[in-house]
């Protein structure tokens, strides 16, 4: 999927920022991304 990327938009924005652990270990984790096109993707299926 990296190599089908043909444009990636300026529009980069965090999400909300949360928490992520067990047995009351937490660990403050986030994720973000900008505005992807590809110019090849399977969606379901098993074609390759």
């Amino acid at each position: 999927v990296l190599r089908d990327i043909d444009v990636i938009a300026g529009d980069f924005a965090m999400g909300s920022p949360g928490t992520c652990g067990k047995d009351g270990q937490g660990v403050p984790v986030g994720d973000g991304t900008p505005t992807l096109r590809v110019t090849r993707l399977t969606v379901g299926g098993t074609a390759a």
